[in-house]
């Protein structure tokens, strides 16, 4: 699993240009059948409390009690904090004594592998049962600025067609046999979806000229417009050790870690479906040695490695867009909308 929670005080200005946006005339329906399955005209809604460009929900377990949960496409396995999970039956594996977290961050990854059933309900609307894995979250509270009792990851996502609309806060759910593109004027990308999460092919541009393809996880944990791992840094005109002037501190799970913000001319996804211009002084964070905390490949897979590979989209991007997730279709539709409801700072 990976989690990128970054500090995002180095966010500016970008523009997202709608190549490619165009109505399908065609419907890509999935004919999967969710278990929690809802009639086709009641859609879940969630609220979401978007603070500090990092997405909460609201929901209720009936042992664990009221939870507040990080919205969090960037993590594997959906996650309850030590403390709120000791009020369940916690479970231990044979097999496994420990896991890691593949993350930002420098401190010491592993944690001792438990689990805790959980059966979240929004309302009376029953919308994730499964393990969650316990976490120790630390003082990852205080540094979010706002509670929080665990994480909702891919996992969840994987269930539903989900639509996440940053212009009302909303995460709404349907049955994935229902899910659709959008009827108005909408993108599709491809995507390369797995257990892990979803990668998005693009190209980054630098102003000195040079270009580098990526594999981006799309991570509604982070609150970055993009940050890379540290083999972009040659091509993007920096040394090992970047200028004080670029030198910014940030956040992960695995503790703090310092990078270099550094412009950026375009971010291409998908051949151009969706554009990224830097003429409006968009900049972006690339990490220093170290700051990304690598785990064994026995843990977590070649999966994990190439998921981390190269970096991840936040919602300093993710916010211009509403996004609907189609994990049957393997599609991802997206409407660019004027942003009405901005992340809030407490």
């Amino acid at each position: 699993m990976r989690l990128y929670l970054n500090k995002g005080c180095f966010l500016l200005l970008f523009t997202i240009l709608p190549c490619g946006l165009y109505p399908q005339t065609t419907r890509e329906v999935s004919t999967g059948t969710d278990v929690y399955a809802v009639a086709a005209d009641t859609p879940i809604v969630l609220s979401l409390d978007y603070v500090n460009g990092h997405l909460f929900t609201a929901l209720r377990d009936e042992k664990l009690g009221a939870l507040i949960l990080l919205v969090d496409t960037g993590t594997e396995h959906t996650m309850i904090s030590r403390e709120v999970a000791q009020k369940g039956k916690l479970h231990k594996s044979f097999w496994k004594t420990a896991f890691s977290v593949a993350g930002y961050g420098n401190k010491p990854t592993d944690q001792k592998y438990r689990t805790v059933p959980v059966a979240l309900r929004s309302g009376q609307a029953h919308i994730f049962s499964d393990s969650a894995l316990v976490f120790d979250f630390g003082d990852l509270s205080k540094r979010l600025e706002h509670p929080v009792n665990g994480i909702l990851g891919w996992d969840f996502f994987e269930r539903w067609c989900t639509t996440l609309d940053f212009s009302t806060t909303h995460l709404i759910l349907r049955n994935l046999s229902d899910c659709a593109p959008p009827s108005g004027k909408h993108g599709t990308l491809k995507g390369e979806w797995s257990a892990y999460g979803l990668l998005l092919p693009s190209v980054l541009t630098f102003p000195n000229g040079r270009s580098a393809k990526a594999l981006l996880h799309l991570d509604t944990g982070s609150d970055a417009t993009l940050i890379l791992n540290t083999q972009f840094r040659a091509i993007a005109g920096l040394g090992e050790k970047g200028p004080t002037a670029s030198e910014d501190k940030g956040f992960g799970m695995n503790g703090d870690y310092t990078g270099d913000i550094v412009p950026i001319v375009s971010i291409d996804i998908e051949e151009g479906k969706l554009r990224v211009d830097g003429r409006q002084r968009t900049t972006i964070l690339i990490g220093r040695r170290g700051s990304f905390s690598k785990v064994h490949w026995w843990l977590d897979g070649v999966g994990e490695a190439k998921i981390n590979r190269d970096g991840g989209i936040g919602n300093g991007i993710i916010e211009h867009a509403t996004w609907t997730f189609d994990p049957t279709a393997k599609r991802v539709y997206l409407e660019v909308v004027a942003l009405s409801s901005p992340s809030k700072t407490p």
